[in-house]
This record gives structure tokens, C-alpha cells and sequence, in this order.
């Protein structure tokens, strides 16, 4: 009978993808690809013997692993390069030995991260193209460093502390991996190499997903009923200033426009020239007082899931504080984590964020829960128009 209902189940999926295949032809219907994708992990789940899936995830830090070793040999670029390439081509290439490369690539190609054309041959798939970036790789060097061995403490962490999530930037997974009470923040910025793959890395957030000023209301919810005597825009935290650089672009001479953030980040942005001179750039901590009050936006992209409720109240204290009532917007640009059904890629981030600082990804209820304590009333909800990309959440004063 068990088999008869496993049967039964993998024909309902198959019969469900095929029903939503010609939808797929639509670019503009996004939930298309997501219920495909959806339906085809669930029907893989089904077909697999559950001790082969349990098995495989088990051994799924052997492919993090490979591909981490194939960054550093820049493996992922020569195939793009000179695909289709031999493994003993690859290896007067990297200098690696040629058994090293076959037995590297191998779980590599069960992946599709690379396609195996014939034996020991070895051609780019579209995502060979993604992993030879340079912004991709930092990310892998930055995870392999701190988050992977920050998570493999996690067993004894919640042992010797107990089964709770982690919430003191001095004393969370990262602390507890490295035997120190230094802060991630300030183990990254300690190290020349890992503080340039995290600026690296983290630059190139958005991807290939469009900008929060391409789909969110900017005309109806900023520009109308602005005040054109106070500054329009507060991007606090805001790096290199690629957010407001995008709303610039698409809303040209709008509002006064001001860039946050600690000196290092503005010095750097300062000495790299590229950010638009009309944007004010500004040294500032967001757990001190917001010294630019009145703004029509704050806005917030990356910042809050950095950190646990307690922190997160402090930031939006002082934020609350600058706000008008009635007039001024808080926009935070964060992920919006499903409550039921949460995808892998949302899961793993919020996981990763545990890991990194003690922070959380969170779900609408708990922007909501976290935005009331702080004396602020959400104003709505928008949702992402890229899959696995970040929403906005909006507040006003209470």
C-alpha cells in the first residue's frame, strides 16, 4: 500500500508542474516559477528513498566544501574561459593536481554547477557564470570563515548554554566558535582580507533583482505631501550608497538625499568618488541619536536582521525619536519570511543571521510585534516582485 500511496503522490505532482508549465512563458506571472520549483523539490523528495535524502544531507557540506576549493583555484572561471576543458588542462591552468580537480569537480557536476561533457572534460552551466564573479566568491571565502565554523559550534553552544537562540553580539555562536567575545563586526573589520570580502560580498546584495524604487510607490507614499524644505530621504547604514544612487536615477532631482554610516564606510565612499555629489554623506552610529530630524523616509535596507529584539528596539528608538508623527515614513527593506511554507533560501538566511550577530530574518507578524514595542504602527506591506528577494516593510509613529 505504501508504495501504491508514493506512486500515487508522484503522479499528483507531475500532473500538478505540467498544468503550470505554459505559465512559464509569462514573465510577468512570478508565481509560476515558485510553484514549479516548489512542486519539482517536493516530487524529487518523493521519488528519493528517505535514507538516501537523509544520507545526502549529511554529506552536503562535502559540496560547500568542493566549491570553496574550486573558488580558490578559480576553476569556476577557467571552465567559463576555456570550456569545454580537460581535467589535465585545468591543472596546468591552476597548478593543481589533475586528480585533485576530477575529484573536486565531481560532486560539483551532480550539482550543476559545472556540466561533465566526457570523461574528465568539463563545460560551464549558467551557474559556473554566477560562481566566477568575484562578489560570489568573496561570499563563499566570508561563509567558509566565519558562518560555516560558527554553526558547527552550534551543538556544543546550546549544550553548555542551553537551547535558546542566541541574542548577545559578545557571546552568540560566532563567540562561542573562536573562544572570544570579540564582536562579528569587529572581527570582520579586524581582518584586511575578510573586511574586503564582506564589503565585496555585500555589495552585491541586490544581484540581478531590481531596485526597491522599480515596484514600491515612491510617487504616492514619498514624493506627495513632501516637504521640499526638509531633507527627503535618510538612508542610515546605507554603505556605498547604492540604494539612494538607484532612487537618484529614477527620481532625479527630487528631495535631498542623506547617506549614514560609520566613518570608516563614508571615508571609503569619500575616497572611491562614486557616489552622486548631490547625496550629503554623514557619520553616524544608529544606536546614538538620529541627528537629522523631520525626513520624510528612514530607511533601513540589511540593518535590522542583523540584530535581536533588544538591539533592534534600541536602533528603532532613536529612529522613532527624529520622526514627525503624521508625516515621516520608516521603510525597512528586509526579507519577509513566509509564517507557513518558509522557502529553503528564506530559511538558511535566517539560520545564517543566527549565526552571524544573533540576529533574525522575520516574519510579518514579528515586524509588526517588533515595530508596536518600539512605538511605531506598520502601514503596510510590499511584498517583492524577485523570488528571494527583500520586501518592505512600512511604519509611521504611533
Amino acid at each position: 500500500m505504501g508504495s501504491i500511496h508514493q506512486n500515487d503522490e508522484s503522479i499528483s505532482l507531475i500532473t500538478q508542474l505540467s498544468r503550470r508549465a505554459p505559465r512559464l512563458s509569462n514573465d510577468q506571472d512570478r508565481d509560476a516559477k515558485r510553484e514549479c520549483l516548489q512542486l519539482s523539490k517536493a516530487l524529487t523528495a518523493q521519488l528519493e528513498q528517505p535514507e538516501n535524502v537523509a544520507i545526502d544531507l549529511a554529506g552536503s557540506p562535502m559540496i560547500a566544501v568542493s566549491a570553496r576549493i574550486a573558488v580558490d583555484l578559480n576553476l569556476f572561471a577557467l571552465i567559463l574561459h576555456h570550456g569545454p576543458v580537460t581535467s589535465a588542462r585545468l591543472a596546468k591552468l591552476s597548478g593543481a593536481e589533475e586528480l585533485l580537480i576530477v575529484r573536486i569537480l565531481r560532486p560539483l557536476s551532480a550539482e550543476h554547477f559545472v556540466e561533465e561533457t566526457a570523461a574528465r572534460t568539463w563545460q560551464a552551466t549558467r551557474i559556473t557564470q554566477a560562481m566566477s564573479t568575484a562578489e560570489i566568491a568573496a561570499g563563499y571565502r566570508m561563509i567558509s570563515q566565519l558562518i560555516v565554523p560558527a554553526m558547527q559550534s552550534a551543538p556544543s553552544y546550546f549544550q553548555t548554554r542551553g537551547p535558546s537562540c542566541p541574542i548577545d553580539p559578545t557571546d552568540g555562536l560566532v563567540q562561542h566558535a573562536f573562544q572570544t567575545t570579540q564582536t562579528t563586526f569587529d572581527r570582520i573589520a579586524a581582518s584586511p582580507s575578510l573586511l574586503s570580502d564582506f564589503a565585496l560580498f555585500m555589495g552585491n546584495t541586490m544581484g540581478a533583482r531590481k531596485y526597491w524604487v522599480d515596484w514600491y510607490p515612491v510617487q504616492e507614499r514619498i514624493l506627495d505631501g513632501a516637504d521640499t524644505e526638509k531633507v527627503l530621504i535618510v538612508d542610515v547604514g546605507g554603505g556605498k550608497g547604492h540604494d539612494l544612487m538607484a532612487y537618484q536615477a529614477r527620481f532625479p532631482n527630487s528631495g535631498k538625499l542623506v547617506l549614514e554610516d560609520l566613518k570608516a564606510v563614508t571615508d571609503a565612499v569619500d575616497g572611491d568618488g562614486d557616489l552622486d555629489p548631490g547625496i550629503q554623506r554623514l557619520e553616524y552610529d544608529f544606536f546614538t541619536r538620529q541627528p537629522v530630524c523631520g525626513a520624510r523616509v528612514y530607511f533601513y535596507h540589511h540593518i535590522l536582521h542583523d540584530w535581536s529584539d533588544a538591539y533592534c528596539l534600541r536602533i528603532l528608538d532613536r529612529v522613532a525619536a527624529a520622526m514627525t508623527p503624521g508625516y515621516s515614513r520608516l521603510l525597512i527593506h528586509e526579507m519577509l519570511v513566509l509564517e507557513r511554507g518558509a522557502s529553503r533560501f528564506q530559511a538558511q538566511l535566517d539560520m545564517t543571521m543566527m549565526a552571524f550577530n544573533g540576529g533574525m530574518e522575520r516574519t510579518r507578524e514579528q515586524w509588526r510585534a517588533l515595530l508596536e514595542r518600539a512605538g511605531l504602527t506598520v502601514v503596510g506591506f510590499w511584498d517583492p516582485v524577485d523570488e528571494g528577494g527583500d520586501g518592505i516593510v512600512e511604519a509611521m509613529v504611533s
